[in-house]
C-alpha cells in the first residue's frame, strides 16, 4: 500500500486523528485536509502532506470546484470526510468525486434519510426499534397532534440539527402551537417528541455494513459524563457489552440498506427501562477513539471495502475501555453541581491500559498543541467562545 494516498478531509475534528492514524499504519500517504491551517488533526505527525480549502459553510460551490480540480490533479484512492457538514456535502456529490476516487457512502437519498430524524425514527419503527412518543405534523395537522399528546412535557425537534440546538420544551398544548411554527421557520423540519427524563444511561454505537448489508464491525459504548453536564456532548465514554443494542442498531441500517459507518444515539427510559434510539448520525462521531479503545480498527475495514476488497470481519471488542476528551472532562469537573469526588470511574483516573484519550497521544503530541493553537482564537472571537464551550447549545423553554 505505500503508493496508495487517502484524503482526510476536516482534520480540525477530533474524530479525524484515528482515521489518521489507522491509515498511517496501513502505509498509505495520508493527505490532512481543512480550511484551518493549525489545528489537530493538521498537526499529528501520521500526516504526510497537508491542504487548505475553502471554508464548507461559507462557499460549498467553491469547496467542490477546489476538491474536484484537488482530484484530477492528485492521484488519491479514497476521500474520508469527517463531521456533519463535510460528509452531507461529499455524499451529495459523490457521483462527480467517484470519477476520480473510492468513497464508501450509502446514495444520497439513503444518507438524507438517516441524517433526518424524521426520516430515522420512521426507518427504526419500522425495523421494529422502540423509540420515545413522536408524532410528525407533515403527516397530521398539530391541532390533532396537541389532542393525543398522553402528558407534558414535550420537545419541539428540528429534523436537521446538531446538539441540542433548537429543541423546545412545549408543557402544554398553548405552548406548542405557539412554539412551533418559529422552531420551523428557525431550523427547518421539525417534529413533536415525549421528553424521556433524565437518569437513564446513554448508549451510541458505531457499526459498518457493506452493500449486501452485512455488519463487518459494531461497537456498543455508554456516555458516562458530558458537557453541558445536562446533557451535551459526551466526554467520557466505556465499551460496553450490550448485543441487544447492537441489534437494534443493525436491524435499522439494514431497513436503511446502509453502507459504510454510521454512528447511533440511544438512550435509557428510567419509565420502562427500555432502551430507545434518539437518532442517527451518519459519520464519524467525535467519541470515535472509543472503538479505537476496544480493539476494532473501523477505519481499516472502510478502506478495504472502499477500494473492493473483502476484510475480516472485528465482531468482537474489549469492554471496559475508557475513551476521555480530557478537555471536556474537566468543564465537567467544574461544572457539574454534585457526585463530582464520587464519580466512577474518578475524575482523578488519569492513567491505565484501559484508559484513552481524544487527543493526547504519549507518541505524538502535535495534535494536542495544535488543538490548543486552533482554539486560542476563543480569546477573540466572542462566537466560537460560545460554540467551543457550548455557552448557546441549550434546550430552550417554550
Amino acid at each position: 500500500m505505500n503508493n496508495c494516498s487517502v484524503l482526510i478531509l476536516e482534520v480540525h475534528a477530533k474524530a479525524s486523528l484515528p482515521v489518521i492514524e489507522s491509515c498511517k499504519a496501513m502505509g498509505l500517504k495520508v493527505i490532512a485536509g481543512s480550511s484551518k491551517k493549525y489545528c489537530c488533526g493538521m498537526c499529528s505527525k501520521a500526516v504526510d502532506s497537508k491542504v487548505i480549502y475553502p471554508h464548507i459553510e461559507k462557499n460549498q460551490d467553491e469547496f467542490i470546484v477546489f476538491l474536484l480540480d484537488f482530484l484530477k490533479s492528485n492521484t488519491v484512492d479514497m476521500v474520508f470526510p469527517v463531521g456533519d457538514v463535510m460528509t452531507d456535502i461529499i455524499a451529495q456529490n459523490q457521483e462527480q468525486i467517484r470519477k476520480y476516487t473510492k468513497l464508501l457512502l450509502p446514495v444520497y437519498d439513503i444518507f438524507v434519510q438517516g441524517r433526518n430524524k424524521i426520516g430515522t425514527l420512521k426507518v427504526a419503527e419500522k425495523a421494529g426499534c422502540p423509540i420515545p412518543l413522536t408524532w410528525y405534523p407533515e403527516d397530521e395537522s398539530l391541532e390533532q397532534i396537541v389532542n393525543k399528546i398522553p402528558q407534558y412535557p414535550v420537545l419541539i425537534k428540528p429534523a436537521i440539527s446538531a446538539g441540542a440546538r433548537g429543541i423546545t420544551f412545549c408543557y402544554n398544548k398553548d405552548e406548542i402551537l405557539n412554539n412551533f411554527d418559529k422552531v420551523q421557520k428557525d431550523y427547518g423540519q421539525s417534529f413533536i417528541q415525549e421528553y424521556v427524563p433524565q437518569g437513564g444511561m446513554q448508549y451510541k454505537v458505531d457499526a459498518i455494513m457493506d452493500q449486501n448489508q452485512e455488519l463487518y464491525a459494531g461497537v456498543v459504548y455508554s456516555k458516562l459524563r458530558y458537557y453541558p453536564v445536562d446533557g451535551g456532548s459526551s466526554v467520557l465514554n466505556k465499551t460496553e457489552h450490550r448485543p441487544d443494542i447492537l441489534e437494534q442498531a443493525v436491524n435499522v441500517m439494514k431497513e436503511l440498506k446502509w453502507v459504510g459507518l454510521c454512528d447511533f444515539d440511544f438512550i435509557t427510559d428510567p419509565r420502562d427501562g427500555i432502551v430507545k434510539l434518539m437518532e442517527i448520525n451518519p459519520r464519524f462521531p467525535e467519541s470515535y477513539r472509543t472503538v479505537e479503545a476496544g480493539g476494532v480498527d473501523m477505519t481499516k475495514i472502510i478502506y478495504q471495502l472502499a477500494i473492493g476488497q473483502k476484510p475480516e470481519p472485528q465482531l468482537q471488542y474489549k469492554e471496559n475501555q475508557y475513551n476521555r476528551f480530557l478537555f471536556g472532562d474537566i468543564m465537567w469537573f467544574f461544572k457539574t453541581k454534585e457526585n463530582r469526588f464520587k464519580a466512577k470511574p474518578s475524575f482523578f483516573h488519569f492513567y491505565g491500559k484501559d484508559m484513552y484519550y481524544q487527543l493526547i497521544r504519549k507518541n505524538d503530541m502535535g495534535p494536542l498543541f495544535g488543538y490548543i493553537i486552533e482554539n486560542m482564537a476563543m480569546i477573540y472571537d466572542k462566537k466560537l467562545r460560545e460554540q467551543r464551550l457550548r455557552l448557546k447549545d441549550k434546550i430552550h423553554n417554550g
